[in-house]
């Protein structure tokens, strides 16, 4: 578990923005200790100033001053109310700017995951890990390493102030709260584990059912299975809703042992120093403040069974994105190209043995029926690993390349190419947030979809719905095609961009990507029925075998 914590550490600490992680939490604890200083100051003092009024009015000849007293009480009164101001700022602050260092770091490394690993994970499985496990900072700082360092300011303080006092009552307290602390760890640690990883899952669970139930609507309601999906998405709400509960009364059973212990070494140390105010070691003022600092003392100290179950829930949410996000994903160093743009691709291909060069504007054609490896060698060119096939750009390995040099040199059109929800030009602009209209209209047209965008009411403006729902499967591939474009890369790679068309649109797409960039290297893998229609002679043609099919056991 402790590993999970260390990983988000090192995520944090990627961040070349910003302060480091220490001196981001320095200001936040500082202010954290101060607040309870000045509570504890407050208290005390009011009690000792009640007291020795009280004492002074007794007596029948008294110099005792008014006057500092209610000052330093109202000084401490103000001290606190802005303490308690500055530390919810400085907390919250420094939480939500960790978080957001945290999910922008998780956004990154989501980027170089295998787009096989990304396969395997269910429907918004990948953002709701970022999003909502990254709350584990948020658990780790405010609700558990913020309250444990007020637990230990306070054990600090409550030592270092009755041992002015009394060694004895130094004793009684520091052990009574030393105690109580270990007790309740001991307890939160031992409960709250198994609880805390249950209700992340349960979390987790939750969300992703009731995505995917709304995902599935229409599905479900053509086969009448609508009851059926929201007593599942129940079943899940009430699995969250247990764990909760079960947390909740976790915590709150440890707050009442830590009361009953309180309680008890309030009694001792209330004991200890009415001993000492019987034989005249402590006077009447000081013995009310003692025992109004026990008592505050303990309230930091009763809360950790909540901080330990807040640690729990983090460790639970660390380990899945420990999970999500291996060791292999952040490479050691990564290699730098060398020299100017545009630069050279070489691949070689174990099998079948084929070394190729690409230079400005050539065009390599890879062709092979469905699982002949047209793809992996596509990804291989983008710097993802593929056995049996080597990409090097300018000499220097592409998966050893820094990601985003090799995407600014590099851009893929994939077949599952995602499209966000929005209009024509904001998916556009992505890929070149300066073009104008123009280099808008001439992406499209190159892409075969200028036609299809101006029958549009709206044009580029048209909306195209999550996932481009709004548009066929062609039309989401061109639209790919002219995002890839407008990227202007050294080298454009194009998964199947005529799947689904027909000849005389596939015809005019493979023209226009050609000629909207006479000086990219292109790679565009085909399958065999749409080469035939090729308007332009490849640089080179490279034809791949399919895959042998999985030998069945035979059954002597």
């Amino acid at each position: 578990m402790s590993s999970g914590r260390l990983r988000i550490r090192q995520l944090l600490a990627e961040q070349p923005a910003g302060a480091p992680t220490g001196r981001r939490l320095a200001k936040p604890a500082a202010m954290t200790v101060l607040a309870f200083g000045f509570g504890a100051g407050l208290l005390g003092l009011a009690g000792w100033f009640i007291a020795s009024s009280a004492v002074a009015g007794l007596a029948v000849a008294s110099t005792f001053s008014f006057l500092f007293p209610s000052a330093g009480v109202q000084a401490l009164a103000w001290g606190r109310t802005l303490s308690r101001y500055g530390e919810r700022i400085c907390t919250h602050q420094a939480t939500l700017d960790l978080v957001g260092s945290l999910r922008t770091s998780l956004f990154a490394r989501a980027l170089r995951l295998p787009r096989d690993r990304v396969a395997e994970l269910r429907s918004s499985e990948l953002l709701g890990r970022i999003v909502i496990d990254s709350d584990a900072v948020e658990n780790l700082l405010l609700r558990s390493s913020f309250p444990i360092l007020a637990a230990v300011a306070a054990l600090i303080a409550t030592a270092a102030l009755f041992a002015w006092l009394s060694v004895a009552l130094a004793i009684v307290a520091v052990a009574g709260l030393a105690l109580t602390g270990a007790i309740l760890i001991g307890l939160a640690h031992h409960q709250a584990g198994r609880p805390a990883q249950t209700l992340v899952a349960a979390r987790a669970d939750a969300r992703q059912t009731l995505i995917e139930t709304l995902d599935g609507l229409p599905e479900l309601r053509s086969f009448g299975a609508e009851q059926h999906a929201a007593a599942e998405v129940t079943r899940h709400l009430e699995r969250l809703a247990e764990s909760r509960r079960r947390l909740t009364t976790l915590a709150a059973g440890g707050q009442s042992v830590g009361t009953l212990l309180a309680d008890l070494t309030l009694v001792a140390v209330v004991a200890t120093a009415a001993g000492l105010l019987g034989t005249g070691a402590l006077p009447v003022p000081a013995f009310v403040a003692v025992c109004l600092v026990a008592i505050v003392a303990f309230e930091p100290v009763v809360a950790l069974p909540g901080a330990i179950t807040a640690l729990a829930r983090a460790r639970a949410a660390s380990a899945r994105l420990t999970e999500l996000f291996p060791d292999a994903t952040t490479p050691a160093a990564a290699s730098h190209v060398v020299g100017g743009r545009p630069s050279t691709i070489q691949i070689t291909l174990e099998d079948p043995d084929v070394e190729i060069e690409l230079a400005a504007g050539d065009t390599v054609l890879l062709t092979g029926a469905s699982g002949s490896g047209k793809s992996t060698i596509l990804r291989a060119i983008t710097g993802r690993r593929a056995p049996g096939v080597h990409v090097s750009l300018a000499g220097v390995d592409t998966a050893s390349i820094d990601p985003d040099e090799l995407a600014e040199r590099v851009t893929l059109s994939a077949q599952d190419a995602h499209v966000f929800d929005g209009t024509i030009r904001d998916n556009l602009e992505l890929a070149d947030p300066a073009a104008g209209e123009r280099e808008l209209r001439s992406a499209l047209a190159a892409a075969a979809l200028d036609d299809t965008v101006a029958a549009f009411p709206d044009g580029l403006d048209t909306p195209v719905g999550p996932g481009g729902a709004a548009l066929s499967g062609g039309q989401r591939r061109r639209l790919s095609v002219a995002q890839a474009l407008l990227r202007r890369a050294d080298a454009l790679l194009l998964d199947e961009p005529t799947e689904g068309l027909d000849t005389a649109t596939a015809a005019r797409l493979l023209a226009g990507v050609r000629a909207f960039d006479p000086s990219a290297a292109l790679v565009i893998a085909l399958h065999d029925r749409q080469s035939p229609a090729l308007p332009w002679t490849p640089t080179a043609s490279i034809e791949l075998a399919p895959a042998p099919a999985p030998r069945t056991p035979s059954i002597a």
